[in-house]
């Protein structure tokens, strides 16, 4: 489903991100302090704005008025009041943020003040969380060569009480579970292996294989 995604910074971490998420077809709304880094972008976003956050916190407070977000992030570092100040602001707004913080401190601090996620850019990348951001249900996301991907899932209503020989998802869908994490206790899941709601899965299949199987996953029964 297609969402609108404010994205504050537009540095390296921002752009990897709006890349990804302009792959995955999202509307990118774009604000930075600087021209020359949100023209970079400008291709790959339906709107952006020049903002100082920390110096015009009301210029952001009226964009976000204005517009529907689904969802934003703040990915400043260097400027920890404008995280701070554009994060207060989202939140106030009733939008989940993600944001990227530079050390754990700050990350704390963000988490704290109702943050839905904290990124660290020397360990995560911004497409990383942009795969986090489209596919809600997964709890992470390893993005692999050639459209390939690892995630992390909760079993939901779809799949519960089937087996894996049931649901034969090796050759319907060329996914595979890897690993089962029930009641706490990891396992290799055989073909005879039961699913049931609540448990985390661990997955493996081509990306646009994943969304057939979290279709089905969270399905009604």
């Amino acid at each position: 489903m297609k969402k609108s995604i404010l994205v504050v910074g537009t540095g390296r971490f921002g752009r990897g991100l709006i890349e990804r998420l302009y792959e995955l077809e999202h509307e990118v709304f774009a604000i930075d302090n600087d021209e020359e880094s949100l023209n970079d972008v400008k291709d790959m976003i339906v709107s952006g704005a020049i903002i100082d956050v920390a110096e015009n916190d009301d210029q952001l407070t009226m964009i976000v008025e204005k517009k529907s977000f689904d969802a934003a992030i703040v990915a400043i570092t260097q400027n920890f009041e404008g995280a701070l100040i554009a994060c207060h602001i989202l939140l106030e707004a009733g939008i989940p943020v993600y944001a990227k913080a530079a050390n754990t401190l700050r990350g704390n601090i963000l988490m704290n003040m109702g943050v839905h996620q904290v990124t660290f850019p020397e360990r995560d990348s911004g497409r990383r969380l942009a795969n986090m951001i489209d596919n809600s249900d997964a709890i992470d996301i390893l993005e692999l060569p050639q459209g390939y991907v690892v995630e992390q899932v909760l079993i939901g209503p779809g799949y519960d009480g089937k087996s894996i020989q049931e649901l034969n998802l090796n050759n319907r869908l060329q996914t595979w579970i890897l690993v089962i994490y029930h009641d706490g206790i990891s396992s290799v899941p055989s073909a005879a292996t039961r699913l049931y709601q609540g448990d985390t899965a661990i997955v493996f299949g081509k990306s646009e294989n994943m969304k057939v199987f979290d279709k089905e996953n969270f399905r009604d029964r």
